[in-house]
């Protein structure tokens, strides 16, 4: 149903303006709202003959008129999904239609509605200048708008429109998505309590959920970068944050499930070895690539010292990268503006029971260290030093636990030394060679 308010020039011009009221309520989805905001009767009654058959994606417009710069914001305010705004500027006064762009952006904050200034006074308000302060979509001389200049700019117009309300929809399904990750993320905290005393039956039940717990994830974390790719591509900065913040909470939740799902397949024995050759150095030199994020954060320097006969290896590439990456990234966490030095080397082992060669890793940080009760419990599931360093430094204490379980599994074993205040020294031996695989049939 028409707006209308004002005085317009004659009883002909009242009625002309008027739209019949439809006998059903239309709904939303069935037009487009455009609002005229004019001081002249005439520039209403113009635009509206001009548009009158106008339809985009097979829908009409719904035209909502304005006479001065206080009307103009009180129907907006009762309409914000209007989709275009013809606004004049040189009405009551002379930047009228500037403080009702202002007035949009800036107090109602909508960000959302197409605006299209037209002027018949172009000087009073220099095109360039308007465009930039006002985020104005577009700039018009009224003698400038002919019925195909106007036909062209409302359907540019409407086409922004339409693209940008699609990201806003998706936006806000994705923040309810983000909503849901953050508070799975605190259940899952909260859970862990449970878990330290969970069943054989219950470990196992989690084991067998890797293909069920990460698939959904995995398809919000695609949908969050596909539109965020559209984002920076449309030039919508403004949603570009936000899609980040649902990326990093998915990715955050898809490791802390992650982490659960190898603790519980480790202790359920249903962790399978994918044994494979790979060379030592390069799969350092990854890995070293996978923390700097994390040293970067806390402001750490990283110091790699590699023996030239590292060789190769021929075990799980993936669960000794994985192990590299749990104690790098743990070391880098508990230090700040410090120094972590990583040292790999090779010795042959003496012994018919073993591999001919191991490889040592070895991970010093000048950190918070430890006391010696507190490494007792290091290598145990869900321990973290403190809650203190629980509240500090965040994560839910599987790492270390998991690299512990995951060099028995692979023949070789971590230890740790460490003074309080004085940082921590972790030594990770492993067979150069390792031919066994667990028992179980892989998730």
């Amino acid at each position: 149903m028409i707006q209308h308010s004002g005085e317009p020039n004659s009883e002909d011009d009242q009625l002309s303006f008027v739209d019949p009221v439809p006998s059903d309520p239309i709904d939303k989805s069935d037009y487009w709202k455009v609002m005229l905001v004019d001081d002249k009767a005439e520039a209403h009654q113009v635009a509206r003959l001009a548009l009158q058959k106008f339809k985009f994606e097979d829908k009409p417009l719904q035209f909502i008129s304005a006479y001065s710069a206080d009307e103009a914001q009180r129907l907006i305010e009762a309409h914000p999904d209007t989709a275009l705004i013809l606004l004049d500027i040189v009405m009551e006064e002379n930047d009228s239609g500037l403080k009702v762009a202002s007035y949009i952006r800036n107090i109602l904050k909508n960000r959302l509605v197409r605006i299209v200034l037209r002027t018949g006074q172009p000087g009073q308000a220099p095109e360039e200048a308007v465009i930039m302060d006002y985020d104005i979509n577009d700039y018009k001389t009224k003698t400038e708008l002919t019925r195909a200049k106007l036909l062209t700019t409302v359907m540019g117009a409407l086409r922004s429109y339409r693209d940008i309300q699609t990201v806003e929809i998706n936006r806000q399904e994705l923040a309810a998505l983000y909503a849901d990750l953050e508070k799975s993320h605190s259940d899952l905290a909260q859970a862990k309590e449970a878990a330290e005393t969970a069943s054989q039956a219950k470990t196992t039940f989690l084991a067998n959920m890797s293909h069920e717990l990460r698939t959904p994830l995995s398809a919000i974390l695609g949908y969050a970068q596909l539109l965020h790719e559209d984002a920076t591509e449309l030039g919508y900065e403004e949603f570009e944050a936000d899609l980040l913040k649902i990326q990093s909470a998915g990715e955050h939740l898809l490791l802390l499930v992650n982490e659960i799902l190898d603790i519980a397949k480790l202790q359920a024995d249903k962790l399978i070895l994918q044994i494979e050759q790979f060379t030592v150095q390069a799969l350092i030199e990854e890995v070293v690539s996978q923390v700097q994020t994390t040293l970067d954060a806390h402001n750490n320097r990283l110091e790699v010292d590699l023996a030239e006969n590292l060789g190769t290896m021929k075990t799980d590439q993936g669960r000794v990268r994985q192990i590299l990456r749990n104690v790098l990234d743990n070391a880098a966490k508990f230090t700040e503006n410090g120094t972590i030095r990583l040292t790999v080397q090779r010795e042959a082992v003496l012994s018919s029971n073993s591999s001919p060669d191991r490889l040592i890793f070895q991970v010093s940080d000048t950190g918070i260290g430890m006391s010696p009760e507190q490494m007792e419990h290091i290598f145990e599931p869900f321990t973290q030093v403190d809650m203190s360093t629980r509240r500090k430094y965040g994560g839910i204490g599987l790492g270390l636990a998991i690299t512990h379980d995951l060099c028995q599994l692979m023949d070789g074993e971590i230890t740790v030394t460490s003074h309080l205040g004085q940082g921590s020294v972790f030594t990770v031996w492993l067979p150069a060679e390792i031919t066994k695989r667990s028992s179980s049939s892989q998730d």
